[in-house]
């Protein structure tokens, strides 16, 4: 593939979260912010692949053995690039994003629709978080096993358990990044809206039933009480300052 290894940077094996979830946990150049990528699997045994990230040939093998990859969602315009080289690579998916990201999006890979009207079809919850700026949506995924995952991207991050060493760790503390699950310093300042929406908002996908898995783009997936923890993020957003 023209151009792949170049996108490809230091990361992870592809890991089974839960009956029809995986997760694989990379890099982007000198970052020190750790990036993560979700692949699920639908009833019709083709593949999700949400928040692209490009893997060495090994990886790619194992994803590709895991079914035909048929969609690639584009979460936000801030992870947006590894779409194009999925894009070449898998010629006959489609590319989906939130409506409010498709401008960004196509400045750098061609969108065939927006993730509001073809998810659904799919048996794919799609939320629209309410107090943030519109900038990305929540996906709930029903898994093989009868349960489901939640998948944000940049309103929470899961870095307090496993942050970076050395200098990048120091600047992802010193940003407010680093900590239990939460919306960052950074994230606070530039997407949120009204911090009493936001909070009602966490307290409903807290109310989902059969949550197991809360996947975020940067950090740790919450595997074990998935609903307290989204209760325990509105609690500390409320009191952060």
């Amino acid at each position: 593939m023209p151009n792949w290894d170049r996108h490809v940077f230091p990361h992870g094996r592809l890991e089974l979260l839960a009956p029809g979830l995986w997760e694989v946990t990379g890099s982007l150049g000198r970052s020190p912010l750790p990036r993560n990528m979700q692949v699920w699997r639908a009833p019709c045994g083709g593949l999700l692949v949400h928040s692209a990230i490009c893997l060495d040939a090994e990886g790619m093998e194992r994803l590709d053995a895991l079914g035909p990859v048929q969609w690639i969602v584009v979460p936000c315009p801030l992870h947006r690039a590894d779409a194009l080289p999925y894009r070449q690579r898998y010629p006959d998916a489609q590319v989906l994003c939130p409506s409010a990201a498709r401008a960004k999006v196509e400045e750098v890979v061609a969108v065939d629709d927006v993730c509001e009207r073809v998810l659904p079809e799919l048996g794919i919850t799609v939320h629209e978080p309410t107090g943030i700026k519109p900038f990305e949506l929540h996906l709930v995924f029903p898994l093989e096993d009868g349960t489901k995952a939640l998948v944000m991207t940049d309103v929470l991050f899961h870095l307090g358990s496993r942050p970076p060493s050395g200098f990048g760790g120091l600047l992802l503390k010193w940003m407010g990044s680093v900590g239990p699950l939460g919306m960052t310093r950074l994230g606070r300042r530039l997407l949120l809206e009204d911090r009493d929406q936001v909070q009602s908002y966490l307290e409903q996908l807290a109310n989902i039933p059969s949550l197991s898995v809360l996947c975020v783009a940067h950090g740790e997936a919450v595997r074990a009480e998935v609903s307290s923890a989204l209760r325990e993020a509105s609690e500390r957003l409320g009191s952060a300052r």
